[in-house]
């Protein structure tokens, strides 16, 4: 038997564990498997001879590498943007190539060094690994500047657009929670922030309730932010018509004046939720005025009456009123 049937006997052993055909497997598929292992075995042997061999020679590769800024007390913030990477072009052996590839180490920077040579700190922390030349470095230079750190409590903005599908509508406001943030950073920065803002959100053709997480804006170089998110809730319900005669008043008015408008009384409409329809009949959810002042100042003789909500008892949304305008009268004591 030859040397390399004695292997492939050996090989079909191990994988297998027999070296004939069974009762119920032909010869040619026996031969045919025995075949498919001893590619397998083949390509994986040449496979790592091609390794061995290629990876002994010396390359050139960038690799992007972590920057961390280290010694940075907790009262001090950074006021400059620091890069988070660097481009590092290094030359050496691939085995010690393919190490620093898979596991990049962080280039540590002192927080109270003001200006850092990165192609000479970079060449001292990878100047461990033997047999790896920094080629170069971009930035080659980065400056670190620090000042005091602070931390405010400012409220959340809604950015979130709606837009209801017909004969809908929001109930009351929109609520988010939390409605306002912790920020973190450079005091000269901080003192400019009165408020921080959702990223935009629209919303369109709505007739459910809302209640959705919402990102905030991402915050700039050396400023924190506590939460990154909110919820956002809104009501929703679906609103009829509905209307109702109210009188007009006048408020203002000087004792021993007396004034009557005509029409005395104006039909308001406005729309409510189809819920609260049965409950609003019967009752004035707003009331009509004119303030005397108003009167006094007029030389048309028409006055357009003011429309203010009466109670919150009810999400009422006013359409219009008419008469817009309606004539008045001094009614002069006798």
């Amino acid at each position: 038997m030859s040397l390399y049937s004695k292997i492939q006997e050996r090989i079909n052993l191990f994988f297998t564990g027999k070296s004939e055909p069974d009762d119920k497997e032909t010869s040619g598929e026996f031969f045919t498997r025995q075949k498919i292992i001893a590619f397998v075995v083949s390509f994986t042997f040449a496979l790592s001879l091609w390794l061995i061999v290629n990876l002994g020679r010396d390359y050139n590769v960038t690799l992007m590498l972590p920057i961390e800024i280290t010694n940075l007390p907790e009262d001090v913030a950074l006021s400059n943007e620091v890069p988070e990477r660097a481009a590092v072009s290094l030359s050496g052996e691939g085995w010690n190539l393919i190490s620093l590839y898979s596991n990049p180490p962080a280039i540590t920077l002192n927080a109270d060094d003001q200006q850092i040579n990165l192609f000479d700190q970079v060449r001292q922390q990878v100047g461990t690994i033997s047999d790896l030349n920094v080629l170069q470095v971009d930035p080659i230079i980065v400056a670190i500047e620090t000042e005091q750190k602070v931390t405010r409590k400012i409220p959340l903005r809604s950015q979130v657009s709606l837009s209801f599908r017909e004969q809908y509508g929001l109930i009351g406001d929109y609520s988010l929670s939390p409605d306002s943030i912790t920020i973190s950073g450079p005091i000269s920065q901080i003192e400019e922030i009165d408020e921080w803002r959702t990223n935009d959100v629209e919303l369109t053709d709505i007739s459910n309730n809302v209640n959705m997480d919402v990102n905030l804006e991402v915050a700039g170089p050396g400023i924190s932010i506590e939460p990154l998110s909110a919820q956002f809730q809104a009501q929703v319900a679906e609103f009829t018509e509905s209307q109702v005669r109210i009188p007009i008043r006048t408020r203002n008015l000087p004792s021993g004046k007396a004034i009557t408008y005509t029409p005395s009384s104006i039909t308001v409409r406005f729309d409510v939720p189809i819920d609260q329809y049965n409950d609003i009949q019967g009752t004035r959810p707003y009331l009509a005025y004119v303030d005397y002042t108003e009167i006094e100042e007029d030389e048309t003789g028409l006055i357009t009456p003011e429309i203010e909500l009466a109670t919150d008892e009810f999400d009422v949304r006013l359409r219009n009123f008419q008469p817009t305008r309606v004539s008045y009268y001094n009614i002069l004591p006798q």
